[in-house]
């Protein structure tokens, strides 16, 4: 797999960087580590002996030397950011990039946060940039994952998962690692002028209902666990209220209503352009919580 020599990537502190940038240096190119302002000591104990550059994406005038010497970039710092940092990025001669948004760009809701990165990729696909805008499901696969970690801790305290309607909507949990190599095999496409779409969404081999993901999470820690219906209108107002009072809460209102949404996604274009092969949801929760073990110890 040959890559763009040197790829910036923003969001160089996050789960997803983690895991890729050895990735990249493993595949001969080399990463610039692209951090906010402040963030230089973090990154220098996190990755010795990287190029750290410094940028505060939604401004600007931060970014004159940011994306300097960078052929492609990797943006994984939030879709809703790309229209403040593209001409910064496209002025410093970044020719071509992968940018990761999220599949809850597909809500059917209300959502302010949706529809920013929808803007997001917009402006990618405005851009003279040669753009891939790629939206991962949920993304899970180490204890750093802050998504199914959660649930995991959860479900081994108290076996059963609060959900409405009976936790039958469709989920398709992504691994870290799988959409890594989604991440490196558009990159690879691009700089080898190979045809690619503008946007794929990238999940799990197959859908399973939210009552199944709990029932896997739940074999993965050797337990029983399985889900408690919950009506929708009563586990809403519940969030609603704790927002208004500035209570703990484990969901977000909006969420609460995402979980009557299905997240499944479409994953063929993914397969076919990017050899896209995902692990199943069992094989990968499993690998989390052996980690998540292994971390306690």
């Amino acid at each position: 797999m040959t890559l763009p020599r040197t790829i910036a990537v923003t969001g160089a502190l996050g789960f997803v960087a983690s895991h890729l940038l050895p990735r990249i240096e493993a595949l001969g190119a080399t990463p610039l580590l692209v951090v906010r302002p402040g963030r230089e000591a973090d990154a220098a104990r996190a990755y010795p002996g990287r190029e750290i550059r410094t940028g505060g994406l939604s401004q600007p005038t931060t970014l004159a030397q940011t994306f300097e010497g960078a052929h492609a970039m990797v943006h994984l710092a939030g879709m809703s950011l790309a229209p403040d940092f593209l001409p910064a990025a496209i002025a410093a001669g970044v020719t071509s990039g992968v940018f990761v948004s999220s599949a809850g760009v597909h809500t059917k809701l209300v959502s302010p946060a949706a529809e920013a990165k929808r803007s997001g990729e917009r402006a990618v696909w405005d851009s003279p940039m040669t753009g891939v805008v790629l939206r991962p499901s949920m993304i899970y696969g180490t204890p750093r994952d802050r998504n199914l970690v959660r649930l995991l801790t959860w479900i081994e305290r108290w076996r059963f998962v609060p959900a409405p309607l009976g936790g039958i909507t469709l989920q398709q949990p992504v691994h870290v690692d799988d959409l890594v190599q989604a991440i490196l095999a558009s990159l690879a496409r691009i700089a080898n002028g190979e045809p690619i779409e503008r946007e794929y969404d990238v999940g799990g081999p197959e859908a399973i209902s939210l009552a199944e993901m709990v029932r896997q999470c739940g074999a993965a820690l050797g337990v029983s666990a399985g889900i408690l219906p919950l009506p929708l209108a009563p586990a809403h107002g519940a969030a609603m209220l704790a927002r208004r009072l500035k209570l703990p809460f484990p969901v977000r209102p909006e969420q609460v209503l995402r979980l009557t949404e299905s997240k499944a996604v479409d994953i063929g274009p993914a397969r076919r352009d990017l050899g896209f092969a995902p692990r199943p949801f069992a094989e990968g929760i499993a690998a989390e919580v052996q980690a998540m073990r292994h971390e306690s110890r």
